[in-house]
């Protein structure tokens, strides 16, 4: 009896095994549906490079739109497909399985079934080998964000690949414009359809507001950057706070492409000693949520270790036409770095910044898309739109720098060069014509750089770098230069003297080398995001350049003409030889002005109304930034 009853469990056995291996033949388990396991006995998936594929018809779809949906193998490989389980997981939630599938295109080889929803999955229906197949999935009408299409794919029953995986999708607003092909019939076709490339046109002027703008009239306290950008809705960052009882819920936004957008709690308007936020888009698409601690002027800028990570929950994050958003709750009482944050009983400046890189996978790199502080302490239950800080003392450093430089410094280098036998026998307040405009000139660029340091120094409150733009530095070069230049000019020695030349020539390349750094410091103002200074304000400045260097060659020229050093074409002196502490030989009365003063002055006419009008046109888009917005409106871009 016992060899019989032992058969007969062996039997049993069996057809235990026959019967599930026949229900995995006909589509994927049921306990597949989060982990999409097949749940082959004891094999595990395979650990090399899957042979297949996921290919969607566009990288963005509307809420409520189709999308078509391609498995297989890349091109040229033909791997047939045994079995397999297919579903929609959102990016910041990959068990969450999102959409549904409309039909499938042979009913005999696949079919759909339901885990969370109505027909989120589909799978196969036999184990018959099957090429690559294309399903309709609609997009959810509850959802904005990123998704991407998970899959387990067996080619045989011991052999299959787990998270095979699609490109990021992203599920827009309804009114979002996207030019692509339209969703291709179901097939049963051997190769998947390539990739569609996507042109973006501008959307519709009647486009609601990106839900973060809903609300700041009445019921959030918003802030963004640039000046005046909510109620259009086109902030390049932006931080909105909503209260309900002591829930603090917070709101970021940036836009541009940004790896990470930022807000800081802080007890005044500048960076340092703040507790900050970070919103931050990783490599895989996903986003994820830190705290850190700031600190100013010195390294490491900001550090996570320094803050508390749990006093901030992630409700909701995604990534829509190049926009970073997420939502969050904070703590309303925590401590940071040894100080309390109260959100019900203190007030705080706001801070946002926006960045476009990492300086390592611990830290936010410098913020080269936005910064700005509110312009006093609020209290976050306040309702309505933040004023940013006062740009006053910015604006004037760079109004009183273009003036400088590119205005007193330009005309009195070329007054010193070019005109000393001009005017000659008149003078101004006892000195040449030409020394007299040239030192007023020349104090007045040093009036003006002197000021315009002070002021930035009061601005940023000290020493600030400017992440990988060397402005400071040069910046400070030119201050340096620019403030020896009088001393030295005082103890000048007096002509004739054996230490003149060395003076002259000393004199002259410092003077040289600040008009040349302070220029070039201005170019790169030009790329700093505080500045806010459209891109093309480099060829007002290059026209200024190109402008000056010509006007200096010739009157280069014009020198040697007069002074008769250039014969048969050739220059036959040396045209700065007057640098070597010698007698400017010439043939004229000491008394009369030298010849071709005339063309000289005449140059000199045209030369200065215009360097003037570049300085003006400079201190202007200083003064009126950011315009970039208004210049796209005009040109119609």
């Amino acid at each position: 009896m016992l060899p019989r009853k032992r058969s007969t469990y062996v039997l049993f056995a069996v057809i235990l095994l026959i019967r599930y291996s026949e229900q995995h033949g006909s589509g994927a388990p049921s306990a597949a549906c989060i982990d999409q396991l097949p749940r082959h006995s004891t094999i595990q998936p395979q650990s090399t490079i899957p042979p297949y594929i996921i290919v969607t018809s566009s990288s963005q779809v509307r809420q409520g739109d189709v999308l078509n949906i391609t498995i297989g193998s890349p091109a040229g490989a033909p791997v047939p497909i045994g079995g397999f389980i297919l579903q929609a997981r959102q990016i910041q939630n990959p068990d969450a399985i999102v959409g549904r599938f409309l039909k499938v295109p042979d009913p005999e080889a696949t079919h759909l079934t339901s885990c969370s929803s109505t027909n989120d999955t589909v799978t196969h229906s036999s184990p018959e080998d099957k090429p690559a197949m294309t399903f309709q999935w609609q997009a959810p009408t509850d959802f904005l964000g990123g998704v991407e299409f998970r899959a387990t794919v067996a080619q045989t029953y011991s052999m299959f690949w787990k998270n095979v995986e699609s490109p990021l999708v992203e599920v827009v607003t309804p009114d979002t414009v996207i030019t692509t092909t339209p969703p291709l019939p179901t097939t049963t076709g051997a190769a998947p359809p390539p990739p569609v490339i996507l042109e973006s046109k501008p959307k519709p002027a009647t486009q609601k507001l990106d839900v973060i703008y809903q609300g700041c009239d009445d019921n959030k306290l918003c802030f963004g950057i640039p000046d005046n950008c909510i109620p259009k809705g086109n902030c390049d960052a932006i931080v909105a706070v909503f209260v309900a009882g002591d829930i603090y819920t917070f709101e970021l936004q940036a836009a541009k492409n940004p790896k990470y957008v930022s807000t800081g709690l802080s007890m005044d308007n500048k960076m340092g000693d703040d507790s900050a936020v970070e919103c931050v888009r990783n490599d895989n698409g996903r986003v994820s949520i830190f705290t850190s601690w700031t600190y100013p002027k010195e390294e490491p800028y900001v550090r996570r270790s320094d803050s508390p990570q749990d006093i901030v929950q992630l409700l909701e994050s995604s990534v829509i036409d190049g926009k970073l958003y997420c939502k969050f709750r904070r703590d309303t009482v925590s401590v940071v770095k040894g100080q309390t944050f109260d959100l019900a009983n203190n007030k705080y400046n706001l801070m946002i910044v926006a960045g476009d890189s990492m300086k390592d996978a611990d830290r936010v790199g410098f913020h080269t898309l936005a910064y700005q502080s509110t312009g006093e302490p609020l209290a976050l239950s306040t309702v309505g739109t933040a004023a940013a800080s006062s740009k006053l003392l910015l604006k004037l450093h760079g109004s009183f720098m273009i003036a400088a430089w590119l205005g007193t410094a330009s005309l009195g280098i070329l007054l010193a060069r070019y005109f000393r036998q001009v005017w000659v026998g008149k003078q101004l307040g006892g000195k040449d014509i030409w020394f007299a405009y040239h030192r007023i000139l020349m104090v007045a660029t040093w009036l003006l750089t002197v000021c315009g340091f002070i002021l930035i120094l009061i601005e940023v409150g000290g020493w600030s770098t400017t992440g990988d733009n060397p402005h400071a530095i040069t910046g400070i070069v030119t201050v340096v230069l620019c403030f020896i230049q009088p001393i030295g000019a005082y103890f000048r020695p007096h002509p004739g003297t054996k230490k003149r030349p060395c003076f002259n020539w000393l004199h002259w390349l410092a003077g040289n080398a600040a008009h040349i750094l302070g220029i070039a410091t201005i170019f790169l103002a030009v790329y700093l995001q505080k500045a806010e200074l459209p891109p093309w304000s480099v060829y007002i400045l290059a026209a200024f350049v190109v402008f000056h260097v010509v006007m200096h060659l010739v009157l280069s020229l014009t020198v040697c003409v007069s002074d008769g050093r250039i014969s048969n074409g050739r220059v036959n002196a040396f045209p700065m030889k007057d640098m070597l502490g010698q007698t400017r030989q010439t043939t004229q009365i000491d008394n009369t002005d030298s010849s071709y003063s005339s063309f000289r002055k005449l140059l000199l006419g045209i030369y200065a109304p215009i360097i003037v009008l570049f300085a003006i046109a400079m201190i202007c888009l200083v003064a009126l930034a950011p315009i970039a917005d208004t210049y796209n409106t005009i040109m119609g871009s």
